[in-house]
């Protein structure tokens, strides 16, 4: 992704408006083929030599920042690292140790004050690690970025890498973002349920207004608007953008801090764009804490299943609710979970009054306390809530549910109902019809996310 100094765009009548690019130009094209090429030459071989052939090409040019964009993207699409027969840290004390022992030493041999010369002390120290003296210099300073190597590179065709600039630019112009405004024109309820479900998956601050039949006004807070948690949380609505480039029939409107002054200004954008998604339209990823609330699940819970196919709840027309999974007894009674991410106070406390008047009876909240946005604590908070750190627990979240659980409309029990207690055990069977996939990655938000098989 493009970071904030790299992007291009001109401020025009209060309106930010980002200079993308023509994928379909020839020079361009031309640009970015030997750009790949530039980096694809560059296999094995250190950052320092790859970095001097930038800018050798790049030069005076004046779409410096153009050019840098777009080597700036094959570098999130490279692997660096540290390649060396010995730790280059251990061997530099040792090579300083020696150093320290006939100070000074001469870079070239012939010196009657000080005989020992650099090389000396480097053939010396690299005999006692079975090293040549070439293979001790390279050694040396192994770790520095400059010496790292590259050593993998993921090419990718020249004409996507521009519309995937013009995508990173309209993602770095939201990292200024401090709320925006998403149109929602009537469409397919399945599309409908992915673009919600991208906004649980990126843990977004959002509020909803509107229903099915009439289109969704949807507001997200933007990273500029938090307290804590504002990189993390700008990053995670960057990585949300490809997602409503899926969707048909919308707008959206950004309200942002502009430059080093915190001008407030706004940035629009709509379907047909010209801007290009490289998510796969099947759904989206799991969440490190979904996936390993899933496996204690099976391992812990004895007559419960999960059911991951969670429907689009309206909530009276004044927002909705998606929950992340169905929570199923035996006896047929069903709980819904919401895993609650990114939040401030006012936040959940308008989102529980919201869902206590109009949202289910039998819902639970699982509550991320290391994604709280600002320094606000919460003592209480209406209905079913289970409060976590790091790992959802499944036999706080289970007596809940029991405690909230209902026979959905139309069906009855099929056995006496078991108390909590006794239903926390061993395995339940999961069923989860919304596995959830999308093609090429992000730089971190990958950090912690797993693919649901």
């Amino acid at each position: 992704m493009l970071t904030t100094d790299l992007v291009r765009a001109r401020v025009v009548k209060g309106e930010v408006r980002p200079s993308y690019i023509d994928p379909g130009d020839p020079a361009l094209i031309d640009l970015a083929e030997t750009l790949v090429k530039l980096f694809a030459a560059h296999a094995n071989k250190p950052r320092g030599a790859l970095d001097d052939a930038l800018s050798e090409l790049i030069g005076e040019d004046t779409d410096f920042l153009l050019h840098r964009g777009l080597a700036k993207l094959l570098e999130d699409r490279s692997e660096f690292g540290t390649e060396s027969p010995i730790d280059p840290i251990a061997l530099r004390q040792k090579v300083f140790e020696r150093t320290a022992a006939v100070h000074p030493v001469s870079r070239e041999p012939g010196n009657p004050l000080h005989p020992v010369t650099r090389h000396e002390v480097l053939e010396q120290v690299g005999r006692e690690h079975g090293l040549s003296l070439e293979q001790c210099e390279q050694a040396l300073y192994a770790d520095l970025a400059r010496e790292q190597l590259l050593q993998k590179f993921d090419p990718i065709a020249p004409s996507a890498l521009l519309h995937r600039y013009n995508l990173s630019l309209a993602q770095a112009v939201l990292l200024r973002a401090s709320s925006l405004e998403i149109e929602l024109s009537p469409g397919d309820p399945q599309r409908y349920r992915q673009l919600f479900r991208f906004i649980k998956f990126f843990r977004l601050l959002y509020a909803v207004r509107g229903s099915g039949a009439l289109g969704y006004t949807i507001t997200l807070d933007g990273p500029t608007s938090l307290f804590q948690l504002g990189a993390k949380y700008g990053l995670q609505m960057a990585e949300f953008l490809p997602a409503l480039l899926l969707c048909d029939g919308w707008k959206l409107r950004a309200e942002l801090l502009w430059g080093k002054e915190r001008k407030r200004l706004a940035w629009t954008l709509e379907a047909g764009s010209g801007l290009r998604t490289h998510y796969a339209d099947r759904g989206v990823y799991v969440t490190e804490e979904e996936a390993h609330f899933v496996k204690r699940f099976a391992d812990t819970a004895k007559g419960w299943s999960l059911d991951k196919r969670p429907e689009i709840i309206d909530l009276d027309g004044r927002g909705v609710l998606v929950p992340d999974f169905v929570v199923r007894a035996e006896d047929g009674r069903e709980a819904l979970l919401e895993i609650v991410g990114f939040w401030r106070k006012s936040y959940l406390e308008s989102r529980g009054e919201l869902l206590a008047k109009h949202g289910p009876k039998n819902l639970v909240l699982a509550v991320s306390q290391r994604l709280r946005a600002s320094e606000d604590t919460l003592e209480s908070m209406q209905g079913a809530v289970v409060f976590f750190k790091d790992v959802i627990p499944v036999k706080e979240v289970l007596a809940r549910c029991a405690e909230v659980a209902l026979v959905p409309a139309g069906a009855s029990l099929s056995k006496p109902a078991k108390s909590a207690k006794k239903s926390v055990k061993k395995s339940a069977p999961i069923v989860d019809d919304d596995a959830m996939t999308r093609e090429g990655s992000s730089p971190n938000p990958a950090r912690g996310r797993k693919k649901k098989s």
